[in-house]
């Protein structure tokens, strides 16, 4: 990352701007302006690392699991805990159960939380309120389905334990490459980051394959699993789900296969460079 922003500075990879002014005045902004401006963004990281630390005692007010009240809805059984922990269990009569945590999933808390705090802050009026809310339900709407989609093809991929389709993968690309696997490793984990849009949930799925193969192969398991984190950050790139949302903050439509074809290069760069600096681990 720190030569990433050494290359950017220095114009590499960048498109070339041309200037139609030669003479540009910068305004300095009073400090005032720019806190202001920087506000709501220093209070969700506030937010954030607030409701993170266990010792705070918050992020275990957010995830109390005692039960609220239980309603049993024909098909599973509702849970509803004090922390508004949302479960599903039973689901059919087996053992599928599905939760969201409410409260310390990011999204009521923070997001919801500094939108309320930034309208007074950033003195809006009820017509800008109002307009940001429609402008931004408008342009969420369209890629919120698109979203759904691809994560529910990211649980049938996961669907099936040792047997679901993204595992079998896994294992046919290290019968491939045997005692070659440390250059492959990381781009199974960025397999597994495609897929779910989690480097967390890529290492939780692939971690133990990974072991395994090192095992067999005989290769240090450390630094397979060290190539499969890697690969997990590696795999965002091109993840669809951080494409949609971030093309929908930008404002950018029906562009995601063009992104995904420009950022699949630097992914396999990466690779290779993660490959390398694995000979002398």
């Amino acid at each position: 990352m720190t030569i990433s922003i050494f290359i950017a500075k220095a114009g590499i990879g960048l498109s070339k701007e041309t200037e139609t002014n030669t003479e540009k005045t910068v305004e300095k902004l009073p400090f005032k302006t720019v806190l202001a401006a920087m506000a709501p963004t220093l209070i969700l990281i506030a937010i954030l690392i607030v409701t993170r630390i266990q010792q705070l005692g918050i992020k275990g007010l957010l995830n109390d699991a005692t039960p609220l009240f239980n309603l049993h809805l024909g098909f599973a059984n509702l849970n509803i805990s004090q922390a508004l922990i949302i479960k599903l269990s039973d689901v059919f009569g087996t053992n599928a159960s599905w939760a969201y945590k409410t409260l310390y999933v990011p999204a009521l808390i923070p997001f919801f939380v500094v939108v309320l705090i930034s309208i007074p802050l950033l003195k809006m009026s009820s017509a800008q309120s109002k307009q940001v809310v429609t402008e931004t339900l408008s342009r969420i709407k369209m890629p919120f389905i698109a979203l759904v989609g691809a994560l529910i093809m990211v649980k049938f991929m996961m669907i099936g334990g040792d047997h679901s389709p993204i595992i079998t993968t896994g294992k046919a690309f290290s019968e491939l490459t045997g005692k070659n696997w440390q250059f492959f490793a990381s781009y199974l984990g960025a397999l597994g980051a495609f897929f779910s849009g989690s480097a967390t949930v890529s290492n939780l799925t692939f971690g133990g394959i990974q072991q395994t193969i090192a095992h067999t192969v005989g290769l240090p398991q450390d630094m397979i699993l060290a190539m499969q984190s890697v690969g997990g950050a590696m795999g965002n790139m091109v993840c669809i789900n951080n494409i949609i949302a971030v093309s929908t903050i930008l404002g950018i439509a029906n562009k995601e296969g063009f992104i995904i074809k420009r950022t699949v290069i630097p992914m396999v760069i990466y690779g290779i460079i993660a490959a390398v600096v694995s000979l002398f681990i």
